[in-house]
């Protein structure tokens, strides 16, 4: 069969958008090793990014970037030009989803092909996504489209109060769907014999049982050869690979989708990863690498560590981690080319990292992890939610003392934030919060989107209290402890990929923040064009 899997994240972000999609490219090679013809149309590239920003209001943008990026407040005229320039670029990039929907559908008649799996993103991207199936439906009513993805996960069957133009949705792990949507398409099955999916069936929502791949070592290494992934031509795509080493978690934070989507803990074996990384940097000269698992078993990471330095590989990665997987031989790590690790900090304060996140960490042994791998000579990032639900002035102080002895290299402080599916919306009252309306609460967060140009606070309100603070009042308790970490002289902003792309772009991990922050308000593809080049062709190992 001719399938087509397309992903069109809306309007790139981050640098991190363009780290080519593993979960597509696997799919594809799963597909081509049971005799099929797949393409992966992905459109998070550069030129995307320049086709969404018209060349009159980038150059708006890029003048008012300037201050702006200076540290200067915007006053209430910047602010107003803003919000006409984000109402104008709205409508516009609505027309380019539009158009880029009738270039698949083009595609789909040309090429003949046989049916369509969407990747559904959030935001903007979930936007684009239900334009294009709307658009594929209209040319062809009876080409199968499916829909899979993180925003399946999240909002299951809540998306099709959304859109009426998917005939199933995959949730979970795709790998277990994706052959017997071809049995499907091709009259040999029915959906209800199909794991993993969500489909309407005569008005009725249908699920059926999720299952998990039980042997990670059986699935093929992911396809980025450019006439499967035609993104990966010359420098359309970062030369940055992220490896499926493990899946699932063995925690279960109140506030985190992870363990509903990954099921138990799974890894593959430290010579199957080997070969993965081998395989990768000869075929596409790949030396930049990340973990995708969210709890990779520190005895993996060891065993990893020897081989790459035993095979000689000259390659960097990042990984993340948790605060409560002791004994990491960091040392180890760094020598093998562990370049940044994240970990997740949450909070400091142990009454709420036991009651609020379901996280036994004590502030004594995380202050010891961290800083063993900070001396280590590793790129450290923390991520912390703040407010956490039961914040205080005192707890706050104390997050803020913490990470002035352990001096993290980089600090990601987020809001809480309620996602359906996950305990912290299950039972909201026992954790200090609060959703207007639970029942129509997925489908108002489902359409969410970030207003890019503004600081959260300018965001729309989501509706939920946090300790029965609104919105805009827990959202500026945020942004008041990110200033007192930044004068602090912490570095706020930077993940561990990003913290690896500065290296391979000459740049420090601040400068390398800042400039692609101003390069993606205004649009400038060209520039970011220049970085991944740049990145491409790093020899820093």
């Amino acid at each position: 069969m001719k399938i087509l899997l397309i992903s069109v994240a809306g309007c790139p972000r981050t640098p991190s958008d363009f780290i080519p999609d593993n979960g597509l490219a696997l799919l594809a090679a799963l597909l081509i090793s049971n005799g099929h013809q797949v393409k992966v149309i992905d459109y998070n590239t550069t030129e995307t990014l320049g086709r969404l920003f018209p060349e009159h209001i980038r150059t708006l943008l890029e003048k008012i970037a300037r201050p702006l990026f200076q540290g200067r407040v915007p006053g209430l005229f910047t602010l107003l030009k803003l919000s006409f320039l984000e109402k104008r670029l709205t409508a516009y990039q609505r027309k380019i989803f539009f158009e880029i929907g009738y270039e698949i559908a083009d595609r789909v008649e040309r090429e003949k092909i046989d049916f369509v799996g969407l990747k559904l993103w959030n935001g903007d991207g979930f936007t684009a996504s239900l334009i294009i199936a709307n658009v594929l439906k209209k040319r062809n009513p009876k080409l199968p489209v499916f829909g899979g993805g993180s925003q399946v996960d999240t909002f299951r069957e809540t998306i099709y109060q959304a859109t009426s133009d998917l005939d199933a949705l995959v949730y979970g792990e795709g790998e277990q769907a994706i052959l017997d949507l071809v049995d499907f398409v091709q009259g040999k099955k029915g959906l209800r014999e199909i794991p993993n999916l969500i489909f309407r069936e005569n008005g009725q929502i249908v699920t059926t049982p999720q299952q998990w791949m039980e042997d990670l070592n059986q699935l093929p290494f992911a396809n980025y050869d450019p006439d499967v992934y035609p993104a990966m031509k010359d420098n359309g795509r970062l030369k940055f690979i992220v490896l499926d080493e493990s899946r699932g978690c063995p925690f279960s934070c109140y506030f985190c989708m992870h363990p509903l989507k990954s099921g138990r803990p799974r890894a593959k074996s430290a010579e199957r990863i080997i070969a993965e990384i081998m395989h990768y940097q000869q075929k596409y000269g790949v030396s930049l690498f990340r973990y995708g698992g969210s709890n990779t078993p520190p005895k993996l990471l060891e065993e990893v560590a020897r081989g790459i330095i035993q095979n000689n590989l000259k390659i960097n990665y990042t990984v993340l981690t948790d605060l409560r997987q002791e004994g990491i031989d960091f040392s180890l790590l760094k020598d093998s080319g562990c370049f940044a690790i994240f970990f997740g900090v949450e909070s400091t304060d142990p009454e709420i990292l036991t009651k609020a996140i379901n996280k036994k960490a004590f502030p004594e042994r995380m202050e010891k992890i961290l800083k063993a791998a900070k001396g280590a000579g590793i790129f450290v990032v923390v991520s912390l939610i703040v407010p956490a639900p039961g914040e205080t002035e005192e707890t706050k102080k104390k997050t803020l003392e913490f990470l002035l002895r352990t001096k993290p290299d980089s600090v990601l402080i987020q809001f809480p934030g309620i996602m359906p599916g996950t305990e912290w919306f299950k039972n909201p009252g026992e954790y200090g919060l609060s959703i207007k309306n639970k029942k129509a609460y997925p489908g108002k967060v489902m359409n969410y989107k970030m207003r890019l140009f503004f600081p959260p606070r300018f965001w729309d309100p989501l509706p939920y209290r946090v300790d029965g603070k609104k919105f805009r009042c827990f959202i500026r308790e945020t942004e008041l402890f990110l200033k007192k970490v930044e004068a602090a002289g912490l570095i706020t902003g930077i993940a561990d990929d990003v913290a690896l792309m500065s290296k391979y772009a000459y740049l420090s991990p601040k400068e390398f923040r800042d400039l692609s922050r101003g390069y993606f308000f205004a649009g400038d593809a060209f520039k970011l064009q220049e970085l991944i080049v740049k990145i491409n062709g790093g020899k820093n190992c």
